[in-house]
């Protein structure tokens, strides 16, 4: 059968989504943040069998940097499914997506079948780890006299160049940096959105990283979005008094816990993690469709 793929239109957003996602209270999310089904999604694409009829559907976003995200399709057969996925994927990489992200819970492995049959590739898990919070918390006393400078965006010359280097043979999801240019890597942390903090690590003016803060998924949690050492002070037990930092600032703002995903081949993340009171509360697949720039 042939079947014709087009974007959704406003008025049937909220069918599509049920759809794409299986269950209305998979769908509400993203239909809220549509204005209920008011206004044009974007990246919401839907396949129609010879009659007219809505038969499948799919939802992708381009993010910032060169980076993507798409949800399995749902349809009606494997036919349509690899269309819808075949449309999306021209539309992101049309959109400047290089690296395409799909995530999947152990339950959810099998609803990934259409991407990994259209060029995702399973590489590998995030372990999501949570650390509660204590008022009265005492933080251990600091090895060395590291300042934390609260920096932009827009990002100081010191800044961007630490964050770029932190790229360098990490081991959380290093196929993300693989293909994108410096600036659609900064991109990618240039958010200035409600709540995001970034500070410089500095040691007697030698500069040792980077800890960067988000909201979390929920009320007073925050999240630790990204901490990197540059190479050359590695393994130096910097790495800890960074984390430090972290606890002790989300502490500080009152929240009740922090949250951190770390890329399950990082063994000396986790271990540091863990050994400052973080808890795994979540696993997740990561497939991956990478698309060289044309």
């Amino acid at each position: 059968m042939i079947y014709t793929i087009s974007p959704a239109a406003a008025a049937e957003t909220p069918d599509a989504l049920r759809l794409a996602f299986g269950t209305p209270e998979r769908a509400e999310p993203y239909l809220a943040a549509l204005g209920g089904g008011e206004r044009d999604p974007v990246g919401l694409f839907v396949a129609r069998s010879g009659d007219g009829r809505m038969c499948g559907a799919i939802l992708a976003q381009p993010l910032r940097g060169g980076l993507g995200v798409a949800w399995p399709p749902r349809a009606d057969s494997p036919e349509a499914e690899d269309a819808l996925v075949h449309a999306a994927a021209d539309w992101l990489r049309r959109s400047g997506v290089k690296v395409c992200q799909a995530f999947a819970t152990d339950d959810e492995l099998p609803d990934l079948g259409p991407l990994a049959r259209n060029g995702f590739v399973r590489t590998t898990e995030l372990i999501f780890l949570r650390r509660p919070l204590a008022a009265d918390e005492v933080p251990p006393e600091p090895k060395h006299p590291i300042v934390f400078e609260p920096e932009g965006p827009p990002f100081s010359d010191r800044f961007r160049t630490a964050l770029l280097a932190t790229h360098e043979r990490s081991m959380d999801c290093p196929e993300l940096t693989g293909g994108r240019t410096e600036e659609e890597l900064l991109a990618g942390f240039s958010d200035s959105g409600t709540g995001n903090e970034w500070f410089l690590a500095v040691d007697r003016e030698v500069v040792l990283g980077v800890v960067l803060f988000a909201p979390g998924p929920e009320p007073d949690v925050v999240e630790l979005s990204y901490l990197g050492v540059v190479p050359l002070f590695r393994k130096c037990g910097y790495g800890g008094e960074l984390l430090d930092f972290a606890v002790a600032a989300a502490t500080l703002s009152k929240v009740k816990a922090l949250v951190v995903t770390v890329d399950a081949r990082n063994e000396p993340g986790l271990k540091l993690y863990t050994r400052r009171g973080f808890v795994e509360t979540l696993r997740q697949s990561v497939f991956l469709a990478q698309w060289p720039t044309e």
